[in-house]
């Protein structure tokens, strides 16, 4: 198989870059910044129109396509010979030790995500989720069947536990109550779901098709060369264009949904420190106001450039060190003063069920989309994620194929998949755990439960710790969450740079990182601007739907280079 040649100027503003793909990227990213800024209410009006028929009009197909994904990392892993093809020279040494190649997959698995949703996400779930809403269905039925009718501000659960109490019903043996102990359970199955081996194998498959290219069959480390084995030499030109302008697309569009939702947590914490009024809206929860997004983003982004200009030796590898350091010890001290033994029972409990119900979670699709049914609620969850680690892949994929060289198949699933959400289990079940069961024994008094999904996890800090631990606490965790905004976003700048360069990793000239910085600030403020973090959320998803597609024929083509490197 010929390698591909793809071409790149010798000289002017885009040495060493290929103008279609650089060009034709920046362009479609300016030109949502224009329709965005330009006409905000109507931007907004119509990308919201169009994540709401993702929603409920693609359940099928994203559900099956992760599916599909799992289903191919669990073959290579599985597979004698395919497990054991080596990505990169048979002879070669992996480029990192064990140690440290570990160490950067667990750095993959802690993040902004993890900040922003690692407390929120549970007790969001101890209100509202599949099972608590088949129960609350359950529960309806039977009170249609004796007539009974709901009184003015009662809700399903108060008049059931009421009739129960005064024994006019019988109880219903199974129920999931909302807020209880009955529904931990049912909140790490869909926890675990979402940041679990659903979400790596989306990453993972998208390094392991770019690592078995580039350092298998020696292929530039770029989007377009896993297709090669469909497609061949026609991947030189507009197809391959075509293929890397939507990966790059899809990259700044994902991050663009993780920094906006790490943007509000920066700015929910900075509220928990500083108590100005200006940050949040003035309805109790902590939901932070669109003037202080965009001055979050403007730090930010300043920050990131800074850092993207020092160089990957420097202010990259600076920060990455410590935002470890600092994940470290945020994991210590909840391991030391959170509910230590409540977790443990969740990550033994919570992973059991987890690895159990995957079959069914992951393909099984709710048939009714009726408001305050699961399939509602699965369209809001579980659609809005597979869409965003779709968007996130080309990003993290990318990441992943770079520090794996000289790996086998075998160690790459086991690393970039059992590993990372190993961590992001680990995460959930003490960030979230420790929530829960402030609330479940009383000691927050709802306190948790009233503060935005992005300002839970200072809620908890306050409830734990005196008003002076808070603020040092608070603090750390700012400083923690920016370096992880910071890394992010030059990260994604330097990915945009590899792709648009046909792979090439040492083209990082400061003006394509000026420029790449500048739309992705233009990017998410406009969003912002147009629709809030809704309006972030819906592009995103737009991005995702093509790339789903070349995901999908990277899968099938990946199974035919491996089956053709037996032969």
């Amino acid at each position: 198989m010929s390698k591909l040649t793809i071409h790149v100027d010798q000289s002017g503003f885009y040495k060493g870059f290929n103008r279609s793909v650089a060009l034709s990227s920046k362009f479609i990213i300016l030109a949502i910044v224009v329709w965005a800024a330009s006409a905000p209410e109507y931007a907004g009006a119509v990308l919201d129109s169009i994540k709401n028929w993702t929603f409920y009009n693609l359940q099928y197909y994203y559900n099956w396509a992760v599916g599909f994904f799992i289903l191919i990392c669990l073959a290579l892993l599985i597979h004698p010979k395919w497990g054991r093809i080596k990505l990169g020279a048979a002879d070669a040494k992996p480029e990192f030790s064990n140690f440290s190649w570990f160490s950067m997959m667990f750095g993959a698995g802690i993040g902004i995500g993890m900040l922003g949703f690692a407390t929120g996400e549970p007790i969001s779930y101890m209100d509202d989720n599949p099972d608590i809403r088949a129960s609350a269905i359950e529960i309806q039925s039977q009170f249609a069947e004796q007539g009974i009718l709901l009184g003015e501000g009662e809700t399903v659960w108060t008049r059931y536990n009421k009739e129960v109490a005064q024994k006019r019903i019988e109880p219903i043996a199974g129920l999931v109550e909302p807020r209880t102990l009955s529904a931990v359970k049912t909140v790490y199955r869909y926890e675990f779901l979402h940041w679990g081996f659903s979400a790596w194998c989306c990453y993972a498959l998208v390094g392991i098709a770019l690592a078995f290219a580039a350092y298998t069959r020696a292929q530039p480390l770029t989007i377009r060369s896993t297709l090669v084995p469909l497609f061949g030499q026609r991947l030189q030109g507009g197809l391959g264009h075509v293929v890397d302008i939507t990966a790059v697309v899809a990259t700044v569009l994902g991050i663009a949904q993780t920094i906006g939702l790490g943007l509000s947590t920066f700015a929910s914490g900075v509220f928990n420190i500083t108590g100005w009024a200006w940050l949040v809206t003035a309805s109790g929860s902590n939901e932070p106001t669109l003037a202080a997004l965009l001055l979050a983003l403007a730090i930010v982004m300043v920050c990131s450039i800074l850092s993207a200009l020092s160089g990957v030796g420097k202010g990259i590898k600076w920060l990455s060190n410590l935002n470890m350091v600092l994940s470290f010890g945020l994991l210590a001290f909840f391991l030391l003063f959170g509910s230590t033994l409540f977790f443990l029972w969740i990550l033994g409990t919570g992973l059991v069920d987890y690895v159990l119900a995957l079959p069914s979670l992951t393909f099984y699709v709710f048939p009714s989309q009726e408001p305050g049914s699961p399939g509602e609620w699965q369209a809001w969850w579980s659609i809005f994620y597979w869409a965003w680690w779709i968007a996130f892949a080309p990003f993290v994929g990318m990441f992943l194929a770079r520090i794996s060289k000289n790996r086998t198949i075998r160690e790459f699933v086991l690393g970039a998949v059992l590993a990372p959400s190993l961590m992001c289990f680990i995460w959930f079940a003490l960030l979230g755990g420790t929530a829960i069961d402030l609330e479940l024994n009383g000691t927050a008094q709802g306190s948790i439960y009233d503060k935005s999904l992005t300002a839970q996890l200072f809620e908890v800090i306050n409830v734990m710790l005196d008003s002076y631990l808070e603020v040092i606490m608070s603090f750390l965790i700012i400083i923690l969450l920016l370096t992880y905004l910071v890394t992010s976003a030059d990260s994604a700048a330097l990915v945009a740079n590899i792709i648009s360069a046909g792979g090439d990793t040492e083209q990082a000239p400061s003006s394509q990182i000026l420029i790449w910085g500048a739309l992705i600030t233009a990017c998410i403020a406009a969003l912002l601007i147009a629709g809030g973090l809704n309006a972030i959320q819906a592009a995103m998803i737009i991005g995702a739907l093509p790339f789903s597609f070349i995901m999908l024929l990277m899968g099938v083509s990946l199974i035919k280079g491996v089956i053709n490197h037996n032969h």
